[in-house]
């Protein structure tokens, strides 16, 4: 979930005939996390690009099930709504770079760095709460934490892939050659104001106990 609510607009399972109640594989589709963000023009004022927000895949299907998957879903997407006008992923730096993505033909247009907390103890990632404070608990847990030293900071490439459904769907930015292979994270210092994250714990806890 976001601040908006669920991202499953378009969610698809994949099964074999003979098992038809045991899901091997997921694809889950929705909006993109900034939704006033203008990435695109296109002349349908209804339009809008979906996001493949979760993918999940069974290793007894072996290879290339994810190319499948995410072909046959996107074919049920242009079913489903004509307004839709591309699907966007992102591939995340710490298991590679998009593969599967070049594989089902889709668009590649740049990385950006996405910044991942990791406790020192527990071995957990964590990534939004520390700036979210709509959520308000997890933002308290987290900074809490922070301030007490409990997490490694890392940055991670974070590649971005397209699939444009719509022949007039421009994206703001200039499609690229596909990235040399490339995976992993890099730890670094994240410079924050400690007072200012202070003065958000207490107002914050001030407005939880109240």
């Amino acid at each position: 979930k976001w601040n908006f609510g669920s991202f499953g607009v378009f969610n698809f399972g994949i099964f074999r005939a003979d098992e038809p109640d045991k899901c091997l594989g997921v694809a889950v589709y929705g909006y993109m996390k900034n939704q006033n963000a203008k990435l695109f023009h296109h002349p349908n004022p209804k339009a809008w690009m979906c996001e493949l927000n979760r993918l999940w895949i069974d290793d007894c299907l072996g290879k290339n099930a994810e190319t499948v998957l995410i072909a046959a879903s996107i074919k049920l997407i242009r079913k489903t709504d004509a307004n839709v006008v591309a699907v966007q992923s992102f591939a995340d730096g710490r298991l590679g770079c998009g593969t599967i993505y070049k594989a089902a033909n889709f668009k590649y247009y740049g990385f950006h760095y996405t910044r991942f907390l990791r406790h020192v103890r527990t071995g957990e990632m964590k990534q939004q709460t520390f700036t979210n404070s709509v959520q308000k608990a997890g933002y308290l847990r987290q900074n809490i934490g922070y301030l007490l030293g409990d997490y490694e900071v890392f940055r991670v490439k974070t590649y971005r892939y397209i699939f444009p459904l719509c022949k007039k769907f421009q994206f703001v930015g200039k499609e690229k050659p596909y990235p040399e292979y490339d995976k992993g994270m890099e730890q670094i210092e994240w410079e924050r104001d400690r007072r200012k994250i202070k003065a958000n714990i207490i107002c914050l806890l001030d407005k939880l106990v109240a």
